[in-house]
């Protein structure tokens, strides 16, 4: 399945794919200013954050401090899109695991580096976020920011939810099946396979503007 998805800059409201999106984010004097307005600022990145299964259907374009942890980067990335259970996550760089809880006996190494010391421009990295039922991200590094708030990870851009079909039906769907996985509407919802299967209705859950719909037990973002 292609899904592509455009996405609202925070700056000035215009719409735009996810690689136009980078070149209008360096450029956009409202997202700039805006950025600027904090009372302290350091150097960034411009980061690309997608889902790697339809990376053109959920992506984040984010603005990240050079000097910040992978923990805060981390955190952002749950409260965002993911956490529902406190599941354990790692980013995978150059072949190295950043765990949010190494094993002492392990090769895992902590989330407190700093960014700009184990990243670069061009760069592509990985992210999981549960080593179950994972859901897997793909961040690349796109640029530079000349001024970026401290301390704090920014949202710049994101995809609009995108609009899934019901199975049944075709209509816009509006729910998702945690056992299957398919979409369905409202009025289709409650004659779906698996809920007439289990004669319940329990794993029928909001389709919400996440790669992580559907999965454990994820409702949506702590940020909405």
């Amino acid at each position: 399945m292609i899904v592509k998805t455009q996405g609202k800059c925070f700056g000035c409201g215009e719409k735009y794919t996810p690689v136009k999106g980078r070149t209008h984010l360096l450029k956009c004097t409202d997202v700039l200013q805006s950025l600027r307005s904090d009372a302290e600022l350091s150097e960034g990145y411009l980061i690309r954050v997608s889902w790697a299964e339809l990376p053109d259907a959920y992506w984040m374009l984010i603005g990240v401090p050079k000097n910040l942890s992978l923990y805060i980067l981390d955190e952002f990335l749950r409260d965002t899109w993911l956490e529902c259970c406190g599941h354990l996550s790692m980013f995978i760089i150059h072949k190295r695991f950043y765990a949010s809880y190494p094993e002492p006996d392990s090769d895992d190494m902590s989330m407190e580096k700093q960014i700009s010391q184990i990243v670069s421009v061009g760069l592509k990295f990985d992210y999981v976020y549960d080593m179950g039922s994972s859901t897997d991200l793909k961040l690349k590094i796109l640029g530079t920011i000349e001024a970026c708030p401290q301390e704090k990870v920014t949202l710049l851009m994101q995809n609009d939810p995108p609009l899934l079909p019901c199975k049944s039906c075709k209509k816009e769907a509006h729910i998702i099946c945690s056992l299957c996985g398919e979409t369905t509407c409202q009025n289709c919802s409650e004659r779906h396979s698996c809920a007439v299967q289990e004669k319940d209705t329990y794993m029928l859950m909001p389709l919400v503007n996440s790669p992580r719909a559907g999965i454990c037990g994820y409702e949506g973002s702590s940020r909405s």
